[in-house]
């Protein structure tokens, strides 16, 4: 059906509504509060949430049609982030991939799970920029970088659409992960051309790719609640970057505005929400209580509820749901974690294992080696799933030590005590299977309760005695290698010195497989950073993009003064006890090869504003075995408006080399690359020099100087 055939029998299906059927449409019923189901006969709600399974979702959709006059069928929401039953890696470690055609394609996977499972509306993509690891839900995202940002977010929107019957929703909108002090639904300190050029980018391109929904965030942003937030609901989402679909709101969050302190009432709650732009009001019910009261009282007109109404039926309507609301039982039990899925589940898993150091050739593992793992997360099969895993269950995981046996029969475990909850060391268990092994391996990390929403974590080192655990290890003469698995990146300075490996599969879904094909160098290693890992929590927030300052440090060592009772200082921006880098910076990541990458090349030094700037890049493998090297083009405005990011990402491409293999990459950087919002929100580039780096990671690469004129 066309846009213009479903704009025709939305208009004539409102034509026919009454005002309690419009307004039924923009109610949300919880389905796990059995108090509320009442509501689909009482007030003809439109949305169902909450509630999955093919036979499940049947009897609903047959209760809310003919509860409805109209017999509107509902949607059947449910938050689908990394799998219905079959539970990928977070997404922020899937960004780690840097391989869009593979976040779409599990993207699309997720999706066809969840509609065979009767879910016609999900609360994903998560879209945040985050770049504090204090907050919980930076495992939701796709790190710190807006430009892969707004790249996975498109591909995530591509591949739900790609599933078809299945409704997509950017969230959170917009600057939910930059809450004060990393704390959950804290205010969101930004200034407007900061929101344009980083948080808002990701959201502009969900639009761009056809995302169906929008989901408003719990913070304030410029001041004022999201929910309550007019400009940025109205002006900038639909006005400018012209989104069409539906805007939901957060749980509960219209009612919430009252604690926000701009409404004294859940009836001035209501006006300040609707008047907003809230189409679809979830948790609070204020819309069931004071919608029709207002339009009486012509504080709210029959005309804004046409508008909102209207979008949620062109939702239903695109889903096809008036021709066919029946999910059937025998195509979910074939779907729900089918082969295709759990082998995709893998690959991702493989593809998004970050190896952060590896030195003394611990890895890969070698098969005949004896391997000693110890750690209480080897062979945890709760951790690997995460916060969000929907009906995901430990039964579904093949946990880490099991895959490595899979690979291998010269796999030990030796717990080694229940360190993750602060458990004694069992140092003479340890010291005796250490006797026998080649390496050991400690599994180490987080529970998966303790990241995802409302786990902001002051402490982010490794929790319980696990740090006392990698210590002894250390001292027992092997070689040791440490995996960790958690849902945002931690301070591991100590641990990491302590290590000749050091491997972070984040929280890897259903699939250990795909961690220990790493491992075992069964697959080659691609996984990068999309995440900073700081050198020591003072430094957070820490993120390679940050502005550049009056007094720039220039990575001199400064001694302190014995003589003066106050620290020796160069006058620069940065720490005097600590680095100012991070441990791991964005983009680093290590493979089983060698890769080589020239400074780019361009034709010319000088070209036009708005014209493309064709670069070149010489690459080579210099080992052995084939690899898939990630190349990233990065550019600083010299002399900008407004202060610019030091580096900022504008391109990735994946290049695959053979052994030995050298290629030249050409790369075009469109006039797009070169623009920013400036002082008065103008989306523009600035005549005058950039450079531009080609390199594997943010902290590398020698640039070169071009000029725009």
């Amino acid at each position: 059906m066309t846009e213009k055939e479903i704009a025709k029998r939305v208009k004539e299906l409102l034509a026919d509504m009454s005002l309690k059927e419009k307004i039924g449409q923009l109610i949300y019923v919880n389905g796990q509060r059995e108090h509320e189901l009442p509501l689909i006969e009482t007030h003809y709600a439109g949305t169902i949430a909450n509630l999955q399974g093919a036979e499940v979702s049947n009897g609903l959709q047959e209760r809310v049609k003919a509860a409805s006059p109209h017999h509107i069928p509902a949607l059947l929401m449910s938050d689908v982030i990394t799998g219905a039953r079959t539970i990928f890696p977070l997404q922020v470690a899937e960004a780690c991939s840097f391989d869009l055609d593979m976040i779409e394609k599990d993207s699309e996977m997720i999706g066809r799970e969840a509609v065979a499972m009767g879910i016609s509306w999900t609360c994903a993509p998560m879209m945040d920029i985050a770049r504090d690891p204090r907050w919980g839900r930076i495992s939701e995202g796709a790190g710190e970088d807006p430009y892969l940002g707004e790249q996975v977010a498109a591909a995530r929107v591509r591949g739900l659409r790609k599933a078809k019957r299945i409704a997509s929703c950017a969230k959170h909108y917009v600057a939910y992960g930059n809450c004060e002090g990393g704390r959950d639904y804290d205010s969101a300190l930004v200034n407007e051309q900061e929101l344009r050029n980083v948080y808002l980018r990701p959201f502009k391109a969900a639009v761009e790719a056809g995302v169906d929904s929008v989901m408003a965030s719990f913070n304030d942003t410029l001041g004022v609640p999201m929910h309550a937030n007019r400009y940025l609901l109205q002006d900038v989402l639909r006005d400018e970057f012209g989104f069409k679909g539906a805007v939901v709101s957060d749980y509960n969050a219209i009612d919430e505005l009252i604690n926000h302190g701009v409404a004294a009432d859940r009836k001035e709650a209501t006006v300040k929400g609707f008047k907003a732009g809230v189409d679809l009001d979830t948790g609070s019910l204020v819309y069931l209580e004071f919608l029709e009261k207002l339009v009486r009282e012509g504080v709210v007109s029959e005309e804004e509820i046409d508008l909102y109404c209207s979008r949620i039926l062109t939702i239903k309507f695109k889903l096809g749901l008036f021709d066919d609301s029946y999910y059937s039982p025998e195509e979910e039990e074939k779907t729900v974690l089918c082969r295709e899925f759990k082998d995709q589940a893998r690959a991702a898993a493989a593809k998004s294992t970050v190896i952060l150091k590896n030195e003394n050739k611990f890895l890969p593992l070698k098969k005949k080696e004896k391997i000693l793992v110890i750690g209480d997360l080897a062979d945890d099969a709760d951790a690997p799933l995460g916060w969000w895993r929907l009906l995901g269950e430990a039964k579904d995981v093949t946990t880490l030590l099991d895959a490595m046996k899979g690979k291998s029969g010269n796999v030990e475990f030796v717990r080694g005590g229940h360190t993750l909850d602060g458990g004694r060391i069992q140092r003479k268990a340890l010291a005796e299977a250490a006797r026998d092994c080649d390496k050991i391996l400690a599994v180490v990390g987080e529970p998966s309760y303790i990241s995802g929403e409302a786990h902001t974590k002051g402490d982010i080192t490794l929790p319980g005695n696990q740090t006392e655990l990698i210590e002894y290890a250390a001292t027992l003469g092997k070689p040791l290698g440490m995996v960790i698995i958690a849902g945002r990146t931690l301070v591991i300075t100590k641990e990491d010195a302590l290590c000749d490996a050091v491997v972070f599969p984040w929280q890897f879904g259903i699939a250990g497989e795909g961690v220990a094909d790493i491992l075992y160098g069964d697959a080659m290693p691609e996984g990068r950073l999309c995440a900073s890992f700081p050198y020591h929590i003072g430094q957070i927030p820490i993120y390679y993009g940050h502005v550049t300052t009056g007094r720039p440090y220039k990575g001199e060592v400064v001694e302190m003064s014995k003589k003066v009772s106050s620290y020796a200082t160069d006058y620069t921006c940065h720490y005097i006890d600590m680095p100012s880098d991070p441990l791991y910076p964005f983009g680093h990541g290590l493979t089983y090869t060698k890769f080589e990458v020239s400074a780019p090349r361009t034709a010319k030094t000088e070209y036009k504003l708005g014209r493309p700037v064709e670069v070149e890049v010489d690459v080579a493998n210099k080992g052995r075995r084939a690899g898939r090297l990630t190349l990233m083009l990065f550019i600083h405005d010299v002399a900008a408006e407004i202060v610019r990011p030091v580096k900022e990402l504008k391109k990735f491409v994946k290049v695959d080399l053979a052994a030995g293999e050298k290629k030249t990459v050409k790369l075009t950087l469109e006039p797009s690359a070169f623009e920013y919002y400036h002082s008065d929100n103008t989306l523009k580039a600035d005549p005058g020099e950039f450079l531009i780096w080609a390199a594997e990671d943010a902290a590398h690469g020698e640039p070169i100087k071009i000029r725009l004129k």
